[in-house]
């Protein structure tokens, strides 16, 4: 005859295997958390917001002077929305195809498609998701042209920068800046306002201010262009003579902010500031050549430019529409 546990262990061996069982799900549950959390660290990693952040800065202000008063909120968050979708894609499209260029700079060798944590075909399908949704959404809640602009400025990144100006002239930054300068274009039509003299001066403010902000940028990488045989401006040519265009795209995205303010209608707050900056961005980029500040400290203060001049721009608006 067959003898049988007491009930009491019997109870106590159930109570054990469903407190392991517990344990065991707690632990699955907290690993999935863990790794969904990390996946989106790869993917924010990925679609290199910094660069997106300061493009953005300029799209608002567009918004706001080109009907001179504030767009609704809403119109707002899905231009933003859609702007910043469309350059995540560029971005993102940008790295799966200089991924073996980026091995050989140790600035981007840690981007999480060159160490193998995306592959290649999870970021070209995240980079296809993010400039359709990006699309439709500022087709169909802001306007058809600022979304038609926002693609063909994506397209032109893509394919005319990084396929091939970038890796045949050390002008590549000059042309190629066109489609960190249409962030304007689609702000402005965005409101449902024709493109104008206007959103063009704009336009050219941000266009004339990329290559001096990016060649300083390259000066503190050369070694990085060198490795990867990027044929950019500082590799190329001397320090003075490189410091040299920087100081010209300096004035000339100097008096370009001069020449907006009666374009646009805008008046002392804005001419104030635009004066004030211009002249410390021009003393800056004659330093640099003169070997007094760091590449670095230039390329930071040009960030800082940008960002103000447009903000100076809605706090004009803001100004006068104070007084109405």
């Amino acid at each position: 005859m067959i003898r049988r546990p007491p009930r009491s262990t019997l109870d106590r061996s159930s109570a054990a295997s469903d407190v392991y069982k517990r344990q065991c799900q707690h632990n699955y549950y907290k690993n999935m958390k863990v790794n969904q959390h990390s996946i989106i660290k790869k993917y924010l990693k990925l679609s290199k917001l910094r660069v997106v952040e300061l493009l953005l800065v300029t799209t608002v202000p567009s918004m706001i002077i080109s009907i001179y008063g504030m767009p609704p909120l809403s119109l707002v968050i899905y231009t933003l929305s859609g702007g910043t979708l469309l350059a995540i894609s560029a971005n993102v499209m940008n790295q799966v195809f200089e991924v073996e260029t980026d091995k050989l700079m140790q600035r981007t060798a840690d981007r999480p498609i060159v160490t193998g944590e995306i592959s290649k075909i999870n970021g070209v399908i995240y980079s296809i998701f993010c400039g359709v949704s990006g699309f439709i959404i500022l087709y169909t809640l802001a306007t058809p042209l600022s979304a038609f602009i926002a693609l063909s400025a994506n397209f032109f990144y893509v394919f005319i920068y990084t396929l091939i100006l970038k890796p045949r002239t050390n002008q590549n930054i000059v042309i190629g800046g066109a489609s960190g300068a249409a962030p304007v274009l689609i702000g402005w039509t965005a409101t449902g306002s024709e493109l104008e003299t206007g959103p063009w001066v704009l336009f050219l403010l941000v266009f004339m201010w990329t290559p001096a902000h990016f060649w300083a940028l390259s000066i503190e990488n050369k070694s990085d262009y060198k490795n990867a045989q990027f044929p950019m401006l500082p590799n190329e040519e001397s320090h003075k003579r490189t410091c040299i265009f920087i100081a010209i795209y300096s004035c000339s995205t100097v008096l370009i902010s001069l020449v907006a303010a009666p374009i646009l209608q805008l008046g002392m707050v804005y001419l104030i500031v635009s004066i004030l900056f211009g002249i410390n961005l021009m003393y800056k980029s004659f330093n640099l050549y003169k070997e007094k500040i760091k590449p670095i400290n230039y390329f930071v203060f040009s960030n800082t430019y940008l960002a103000v001049i447009f903000i100076s721009i809605v706090g004009d608006v803001l100004w006068t529409l104070r007084s109405i």
